[in-house]
């Protein structure tokens, strides 16, 4: 088998990134709870020392905000190859007045991200404490998620209450303060904020999350093995997670 016929069939399976010569460029957008997962989102996938990571996540992002289309629209200045999303929580009120209205902005908003040959990987809201009341506008925000990744073929779905949250006697996943980490190990997930749980990330569920994402890149693009104990590098210790002071500091 000739060497450009074995070159097209691993190109057909893997993605084209195996054959560039460039690092694979991802790009994470979103609001404060995507910007708590950026630091593991780019640990995990800059690990495997194929793909360099631009990190844009902000507080009060959501798809129906002030300023969101020039904000995607800079997200995409250097032409990624993946768009990293995570948000949702601020569109709470619109989604359940009107769910087909966001479900058709959603789709305005996969055609801008994909416009340029962008792969979408889109993370669901994670559980969120029992005490915001929020959960079932929440699920009704993913379930609209999902349905845009069953509609574009360039949108990869990820539910995150798998990922770090656990079994709360409900249905699914439910919001856990603590769980088990990618080593096994029983880990901080989420924050703690003036004694209460709070829906941001500790490093633990930033890993969980990094971990996914990588896992999905690398089905699409076929990257390389991530280093040893990615997860214990120095981001982990980044300012932001002890924000505020003492919030990923709980014990089990």
């Amino acid at each position: 088998m000739g060497a450009v016929l074995v070159l097209a069939l691993v190109a057909a399976l893997f993605g084209s990134s195996l054959l560039r010569e460039e690092p694979l460029r991802v790009v994470i957008v979103g609001d404060s709870v995507s910007y708590d997962a950026e630091p593991g989102i780019r640990a995990a996938l800059e690990a495997t020392g194929d793909v360099l990571v631009e990190t844009r996540s902000i507080g009060g992002v959501g798809l129906l905000r002030p300023g969101i289309d020039g904000y995607l629209a800079e997200s995409l200045e250097d032409e990624p190859d993946v768009v990293v999303v995570m948000l949702g929580g601020w569109d709470l009120g619109e989604i359940l007045e009107d769910p087909s209205a966001y479900e058709q902005r959603l789709d305005e908003v996969a055609e801008l991200l994909t416009s340029s040959g962008a792969n979408i990987v889109w993370l669901g809201m994670p559980p969120t404490p029992p005490g915001e009341g929020i959960e079932n506008a929440r699920q009704a925000a993913n379930r609209l998620f999902a349905g845009l990744g069953d509609r574009h073929p360039s949108v990869v779905y990820i539910p995150t209450g798998p990922v770090i949250g656990g079994p709360t006697g409900g249905s699914e996943p439910g919001f856990v303060r603590f769980r088990a980490g990618i080593d096994g190990t029983w880990i901080q997930v989420r924050k703690v904020r003036e004694g209460r749980d709070d829906g941001h990330l500790c490093p633990g569920g930033a890993v969980l999350l990094g971990s996914v994402v990588l896992d999905a890149v690398s089905k699409r693009f076929g990257l390389g093995t991530p280093a040893d104990l990615w997860w214990e590098g120095s981001w982990t210790s980044d300012p932001r997670y002890d924000d505020p002071p003492g919030s990923c500091s709980a014990t089990a």
